[in-house]
């Protein structure tokens, strides 16, 4: 079933990244697709967590289109090979349609996690909610900027610790790949505004003088120094002697605490 046993190799990051896309620009339609497109390569060649997270995807999916059955069967499908998130259970607007079903809390029963995982999905939610703050404060500085510099993002280092369900890989996975939009969105604003300075200059002579320049380039200088030690201030530290050991999601307060 898997690549391993068949010399192949898995479903990969740029595989995924290219089908949840259209996803995080508010294409879900054209995500749901690609997703639907991707599941039997997914099947054929792993990793298991792999599809498991696309089951996840798909599931809510269906449910915020309101195909209720479909998002149920890939809830089923994503519970069995051992995807846990029980935070985007709880969060995700299409599982709050799902949770509805009749069939819901039989899947949902079979959902369990350890404290350690809990404590980082919580994280892995809470930095993604940071990068896309970061990247509107970027858009926002970056609009007066009159230098022809690049902009430096950093990004935290992705948690390495063993989990001990398939939720953890694919949120890892889900904030890599909003990692890389964010560095895909910023080069692309950094050579549109570079391009349009470097046009207006050619035509009409500098606009600014060295002066402001040279004090463009060093605010964002000073803003780039500023988000690397936020990065580095929200690197993942997990809880020493946290359970590793799984328990019921159905036990745990809404609050994942």
């Amino acid at each position: 079933m898997y690549a391993e046993f068949r010399g192949e190799m898995e479903v990969g990051f740029n595989e995924l990244y290219a089908a949840c896309q259209p996803i995080i620009y508010g294409d879900m339609a054209r995500g749901r697709q690609a997703l639907t497109a991707l599941l039997p390569e997914a099947w054929r060649r792993g990793p298991r967590w792999g599809l498991a997270m696309i089951h996840a995807m798909l599931a809510d999916l269906h449910g915020r289109g309101g195909d209720v059955p479909g998002g149920i069967q890939h809830l089923r499908a994503a519970v069995e090979l051992g995807w846990n998130d029980c935070l985007s259970i709880w969060s995700d607007p299409g599982f709050a349609v799902l949770s509805r079903a009749p069939h819901f809390a039989e899947i949902y029963g079979r959902v369990w996690i350890s404290p350690a995982d809990l404590e980082e999905l919580g994280w892995l939610r809470a930095e993604a909610t940071a990068i896309g703050q970061e990247l509107s404060r970027i858009a926002a500085e970056n609009l007066d900027r009159v230098d022809h510099g690049l902009t430096d993002v950093f990004h935290v280092p992705l948690p390495t610790r063993a989990p001990d369900g398939a939720g953890v890989l694919a949120a890892r996975m889900s904030l890599a790949i909003m990692q890389r939009v964010g560095l895909d969105l910023v080069a692309s604003s950094d050579i549109s505004r570079i391009s349009g300075r470097i046009a207006v200059d050619a035509i009409d002579g500098p606009a600014y003088s060295q002066w402001e320049t040279w004090h463009s380039a060093d605010l964002a200088g000073s803003r780039a120094a500023a988000r690397r030690a936020s990065a580095q201030a929200r690197a993942f530290r997990p809880t020493p002697g946290l359970s590793t050991v799984p328990v019921p999601a159905t036990s745990l307060p809404r609050n994942g605490g």
